[in-house]
């Protein structure tokens, strides 16, 4: 299936970005509407948006057959507040509330993920978000999550080395950082990475 895992419309409204806050530019203006149409032109079988700690972009295209509800939910971890962006997809609104209140500590959130089958992956792993990513948070990301992104906005270098590690892991890798950190992996073949690919499209323009 072919389909856009990490798209954002005019419903992710708080920039990250320091001079755009200042000025009070919102981070996107493309509408759903605009959204599903250029994915439909693009050859996309199914469509969903994942905007920032909001599913509303989603649920205003929700009535067509082919849509799914999605976020983009910002989680920390809740030793030092790093901050993660976790890709959550197919949910309801009932499961993003609860999403919601739980996204303060990442360990919580992904365990209610894994207990309701609710997918989801890491968005650009690399990418530090409050400066606060270091190898130990990398390495329990490893552990906490399954499925990382090929980000269409992240240089090729990120991509190309997260391709590498991911490709390259093997049981006895991850059983040593479970050790490191007194921490159990999730899911059965923990050792057994996936691969996504996200446009991470702020302008419709991606």
């Amino acid at each position: 299936m072919k389909i856009d895992l990490h798209v954002h419309s005019c419903h992710s409204t708080r920039s990250s970005i320091w001079l755009l806050k200042k000025i009070g530019c919102a981070e996107c203006y493309t509408t759903p509407q605009q959204l599903y149409d250029i994915a439909k032109r693009q050859g996309m079988e199914a469509v969903t948006i994942t905007d920032h700690n909001s599913i509303d972009g989603a649920l205003e295209i929700a009535d067509r057959p082919d849509v799914f509800i999605s976020c983009e939910v910002t989680a920390y971890f809740p030793e030092d507040q790093c901050k993660l962006h976790v890709l959550v997809w197919d949910m309801t609104q009932e499961q993003f509330k609860m999403i919601d209140e739980l996204r303060t500590n990442v360990y919580e959130m992904v365990d209610y993920l894994q207990k309701n089958n609710i997918y989801h992956g890491l968005a650009h792993p690399f990418f530090s978000l409050n400066d606060k990513l270091d190898l130990e948070k990398f390495e329990k990301c490893l552990l906490l999550f399954n499925h990382f992104e090929i980000n269409g906005d992240e240089e090729h270098r990120s991509n190309d080395l997260l391709q590498l590690i991911i490709n390259n892991l093997e049981k006895n890798d991850l059983d040593r950082i479970s050790d490191k950190y007194n921490m159990a992996p999730v899911g059965e073949l923990y050792w057994q990475k996936g691969l996504f690919g996200g446009s991470d499209d702020h302008s419709s323009l991606n």
